[in-house]
């Protein structure tokens, strides 16, 4: 099997990001705070154009990784080409936000949800395989398989939006399916995914692993649970249903956080920032899952939630990742798999402790302003983003130069 990760895709996923901040910037000087083609543009591009982009990269790598699986040959090319295919549809799902655009929307969304459908039956080669082996990797393949379904799932609705907003399906379908899209896609298929692949790489990121095996599956457990009953009471709508799903992602955050911070506490790797940024992600976490439950009892934070969500908690841990996994994908690819150099040793302290605080200033300033009204504290997020991905990129690339001398 190959061991690299494609760079195309990656690098959609790093230009989405980018221009995330971009769109923040332009909705601050809107005024429009709420609900509006150019927030849900900033929405898709961040959970779609950057971290699912990305996430779908590093899995073809990561899933017969996990599984000590061999995946190669036709199936392994299929997925690897759906993937820039899947980015260039999720710009194009942005931008048909953006500019209003319903017929780009259909476009966009039936591009990625074909391309995320090949994909899917491409990588259920090696979680089949995975499942007829032993105790841990079936488990895991099971855990992953879960994940693409809420995935696909979260597609489909998107799609069923797209194409009731042209009026081909029911205009019966705007009201429930939007809230039902955001908490699958983003409390299913990018919660589940991140604590899930999280439990492995804690170990490179920290030096030592999770003690309580039991708070790892009653996190996951509650966060699905919470997620599928939160989701299903926001698409009928049941109220009492959502509220006891809110009720279990809140509880599913709190599991996931104490375990983070009981294996942080106990971290070894001297590399500091990667472990500071899951740290804030698990935080944010629980901050995200509790708005969410104010929002279920009437609260207007929902917006709010969804930032904290997206920025915060998934956000932190990418760029969490990005400097410590993904630093040791660049030296590997270019020393080889037997190179031990650590991330910390080819980046720039100074440029690490930056992005890392400024990204964190932009999680706070926008959570606050989206949750107040602010556009001048929205301004000032989408401004300190934009110059924590620039002091990112400068790393990475002062990274590259270290590595290939």
């Amino acid at each position: 099997m190959r061991g690299w990760i494609p760079p195309l895709p990656l690098a959609f996923g790093l230009v989405s990001f980018g221009l995330s901040w971009i769109v923040l910037f332009a909705i601050a000087r809107s005024g429009l705070l709420g609900p509006s083609p150019l927030a849900f543009g900033w929405i898709h591009l961040v959970a779609l154009g950057w971290i699912s982009t990305v996430a779908l990269a590093v899995l073809l790598h990561a899933v017969p990784g996990f599984l000590d699986v061999e995946w190669d040959g036709a199936g392994s090319a299929v997925a690897r080409a759906c993937t820039p295919v899947f980015a260039v549809g999720s710009l194009a799902l942005a931008a048909g936000f953006i500019c209003g655009a319903v017929w780009l929307l259909e476009a966009a969304g039936v591009v990625v949800f074909a391309s995320l459908l090949i994909y899917v039956a491409a990588i259920a080669r090696p979680l089949l395989a995975a499942m007829r082996g032993e105790r841990v990797a079936r488990a895991v393949a099971r855990a992953f398989a879960g994940t693409f379904v809420l995935l696909v799932l979260t597609a489909a609705l998107g799609v069923a939006f797209a194409f009731a907003l042209g009026g081909r399906l029911p205009a019966g379908l705007l009201a429930g399916t939007p809230g039902a899209h955001a908490l699958l896609g983003i409390g299913g298929w990018l919660t589940l995914l991140v604590t899930g692949v999280s439990a492995r790489t804690m170990g490179p990121i920290a030096g030592t692993r999770s003690r309580f095996p039991l708070l790892h599956i009653g996190s996951s457990s509650a966060l699905l649970a919470g997620t599928l009953a939160a989701a299903f009471g926001a698409a009928f709508p049941h109220p009492a249903i959502a509220l006891a799903g809110a009720v279990l992602l809140v509880l599913g955050a709190i599991l996931y956080a104490v375990d983070i911070f009981d294996v942080l506490a106990r971290a070894t790797v001297p590399h500091r920032p990667p472990q500071v940024l899951m740290a804030c992600a698990a935080g944010w976490s629980v901050v995200a899952a509790a708005l969410l439950l104010a929002g279920s009892l009437g609260a207007p934070l929902a917006a709010a939630a969804v930032y904290l969500a997206l920025m915060g908690w998934i956000g932190s841990a990418v760029v969490a990742h990005i400097h410590h996994i993904g630093v040791r994908v660049l030296i590997t690819t270019v020393r080889g798999e037997e190179d031990e150099t650590r991330p910390g040793s080819v980046l720039d302290g100074r440029l690490t402790w930056t992005a890392s605080g400024l990204f964190q200033l932009a999680v706070l300033a926008g959570g606050v302003a989206v949750g107040w009204g602010s556009a001048a504290l929205l301004e000032l997020a989408a401004i300190a983003g934009f110059v924590a991905f620039a002091a990112l990129l400068a790393n990475l690339r002062r990274a590259w130069t270290v590595v290939a001398a």
